[in-house]
């Protein structure tokens, strides 16, 4: 502890903070538990936003160092990143539809299904017109299976129960 020009005690640390701030009652509560910012080694601190609680830097603005709230401990959100470009992908919503698209939208087009909060995983089915993959896709008539390259590739199957209903080759 250092002291100031007046001879008063400068508090420095969150953790002498606490001690000082004690009641002299001599009663030991549960302990709390302290969770350290993998950044800057600071002390995460349970905060509220405008999409509910999360847990922030307590060196917040120099460090920006995020997580979200799962069961009162910090958990860092799980990312996904676009098998085109590298770009993030992001969770979207337009009206009940929800769906995974690029961060690098518009350069970047690819959107993937929800399932479960995850982006699908599609590689499984292999687009017969450019040799990249097929994911599967919500339009006005209903989900089908379109090429991850649209538009440079319009290559399209039918969906039956979440599956891609590959077509019949013509006879040449």
């Amino acid at each position: 502890m250092t002291r100031d020009n007046g001879g008063k005690p400068k508090i420095q640390d969150p953790w002498e903070s606490e001690f000082l701030q004690q009641d002299g009652s001599g009663y030991i509560g549960t302990p709390s538990k302290r969770y350290r910012c993998p950044k800057c080694q600071g002390v995460l601190l349970l905060k509220q936003g405008k999409n509910g609680a999360f847990w922030g830097c307590e060196n917040y603005p120099t460090c920006d160092y995020t997580a979200n709230d799962e069961e009162g401990r910090p958990v860092r959100a799980k990312k996904y990143f676009c098998p085109l470009c590298g770009g993030q992908l992001r969770k979207k919503t337009h009206g009940a539809n929800t769906f995974w698209g690029c961060s690098n939208y518009p350069e970047c087009k690819l959107t993937l299904e929800d399932h479960n909060g995850e982006p699908t995983s599609s590689r499984k089915y292999p687009c017969r017109a450019c040799g990249h993959y097929l994911v599967r896709k919500k339009g006005p008539k209903g989900y089908f299976w379109g090429c991850i390259k649209y538009p440079d590739c319009r290559h399209t199957l039918p969906d039956y129960q979440g599956q891609p209903v590959p077509r019949k080759r013509s006879a040449d």
